[in-house]
Formats: structure tokens, sequence, C-alpha cells
């Protein structure tokens, strides 16, 4: 007699491991309605990254540039809001004002655990300049937990961008939209760098 837990039964590869039963899952019905709203977008490579709002502007075109390819900062925007939430974990992280140990646990996995590389790009987003530096809290580390919402001023450029009116028509995107996402690349384009401008 076989000694240990009896298999599962179910339908098996050659190998012997199991077949899944159900298939995979595929998010919820709002999040297949947006990848499949972007999916004309990026040569049909966006619908993997319109998770959270930098995803979608880098989708629809919002922050390319002369200098550095638009992925590159959509992923310098990604690693520091997760550097920045890994950084400050929460209210009592940040609002510690006796300068005692203000990090937090570090990045999964244990890199930057002492916080450095976050640091250095948060003192390199501080040099682009007080309005690329709000503009980019605005668009990375205030949508980090709720990726599904985007910014108004976004939203407004997005839907500009993808030619969406219909039930929710407005006025368009404002000047100060646009500018607010020009500053907002300034700070990316700080964060990609890695230095002073």
């Amino acid at each position: 007699m076989a000694r240990g837990r009896p298999s599962k039964p179910g339908k098996r590869h050659k190998c012997g491991k199991r077949i899944r039963a159900t298939p995979f899952d595929h998010g919820a019905d709002h999040v297949a309605r947006a990848r499949g709203r972007f999916a004309r977008f990026q040569d049909g490579k966006a619908a993997g990254q319109v998770f959270d709002p930098i995803g979608r502007a880098w989708a629809v075109g919002l922050l390319e540039n002369a200098r550095v390819d638009p992925a590159a900062l959509r992923d310098a925007g990604r690693d520091y809001a997760g550097r920045y939430w890994s950084y400050y974990p929460g209210a009592a992280g940040i609002s510690n004002y006796e300068a005692v140990d203000r990090r937090g646990r570090g990045l999964a996995g244990g890199m930057d655990v002492a916080g450095d590389r976050f640091r250095a790009m948060d003192r390199a987003l501080k040099d682009a300049g007080r309005l690329a530096y709000d503009a980019v809290q605005r668009l990375v580390v205030d949508t980090h937990w709720l990726p599904d919402d985007d910014p108004d001023w976004l939203g407004r450029l997005i839907q500009a961008r993808m030619g969406e009116g219909g039930a929710k028509a407005y006025a368009g995107p404002s000047a100060g939209d646009f500018a607010l996402l020009g500053r907002a690349i300034e700070g990316l384009l700080a964060l990609a760098s890695g230095r002073r401008r």
C-alpha cells in the first residue's frame, strides 16, 4: 500500500502533473473591457499594461518624448511608486517626526531594504522641480492602491486620445491638463535617467 496523500483525481499531463480543471481567470468584466478598449494601441501589446493609470497613458501615446523610450518612463514611474510605498508603508511611517526609523520593510525579495535606491530616485525627482515632483506623485503614487481609476486630468487626456466622448461628452482636456502631463514627463525623465537635469 502506498504511503502519503492520495492523489487527486482528474486528467494529467504525460509527466504526471494534474491538468488544471478550471480555465485561467482573466479578471472581472471591467478589466476585460479595459483590455479591449486599449487593444488597438501599441501594436496590440498594450493589453497587458493597462492595469494602472501610467500604463493607460503609455498605451495611448501620452508618454512620447524625444529622449527616452516611453516604456522606460512607464517602468520608472511604476518602480518609483513601488519603492515609495515600500519606504513609507503607512501613516505611522510617514508621521514619525522624531526621526526614528521611517523605513518600511523594503521591497519583496529583500532588494533595497535600506531604501537607498528609493532615496536616490526621490532626490533625482526633487531635482526636476517642485511641479514635476507633484505631477509624478499625482500620476503614480496617489493612484498606486486604486489603479482602476484615472485622475480626472489624465482621464480627459486619455479620452481625447482615444476619440471617445459619447454620453460623457465634455469640453475636452484643458491647457492645465497638458501642462500637468508635461511636468509629469519631466519628472519621469529625471527618474529614468537617475541624475540631475
